[in-house]
């Protein structure tokens, strides 16, 4: 899914026909790209829950990609190492962490599942014990995120006009080609960058 939409980046340009929509909507579809690789992280929600593995961090803690809401949530362990996940864990086993899903008073995804009662996350060199189930990614896309979208977005779109990586637009001032990121976007996503988790 696309973090701003075809309408978003025309109402920025002041663009009013639809001649450019493809032109338009294949560079949204490379911003969204270049985003969430810059990032680490997806910004959009799964429509359906899906399973992935990790490896603890310790038996306590584990860090999982972005959980957008705990509906659907499964969490189970393979306390014996031999393949099968036969130990389904209770909500009142874990704590889903940033705690109310808010850090820094904006809501946030949750990233990291904390044992607190009884169960502890079995390690084994390495082995990824821990299974969970859940609709990844975030539940809206952040309003810094959709903005360094709509900013790459233009940034894509124009780069035919900019052949020798750099020429000025009455809309955007001068446009420079860069391998990275538009510094501008690149700021917007500063708090959003994560280091991707290690998925098995």
């Amino acid at each position: 899914m696309a973090l701003c939409t075809v309408d978003d980046v025309k109402q920025t340009l002041g663009i009013e026909d639809t001649v450019d929509d493809l032109e338009i909507n294949v560079a949204v579809e490379a911003a969204t790209a270049m985003i969430e690789q810059y990032c680490g992280r997806q910004f959009t929600q799964d429509s359906v829950a899906s399973a992935r593995v990790y490896v603890a961090t310790n038996s306590y803690l584990v860090q999982v990609d972005d959980i957008s809401t705990t509906s659907g949530l499964i969490l189970e362990t393979d306390p014996g190492a031999d393949g099968t996940f036969d130990q389904t864990w209770t909500t009142a086993d874990y704590q889903l962490e940033p705690l109310n899903g808010i850090i820094n008073g904006q809501t946030w995804p949750y990233h990291t599942i904390r044992a607190i009662r009884s169960l502890y996350f079995p390690q084994d060199y390495g082995q990824a014990l821990i299974r969970v189930t859940a609709r990844w990614g975030w539940a809206s896309v952040p309003t810094a995120v959709k903005q360094a979208a709509i900013i790459q977005t233009i940034t894509v779109f124009k780069s035919p006009d900019a052949p020798f990586g750099a020429t000025p637009f009455q809309d955007t001032g001068i446009l420079r080609l860069r391998s990275a990121l538009h510094p501008t976007a690149a700021a917007l996503l500063t708090n959003y960058r994560l280091d991707p988790v290690h998925v098995i």
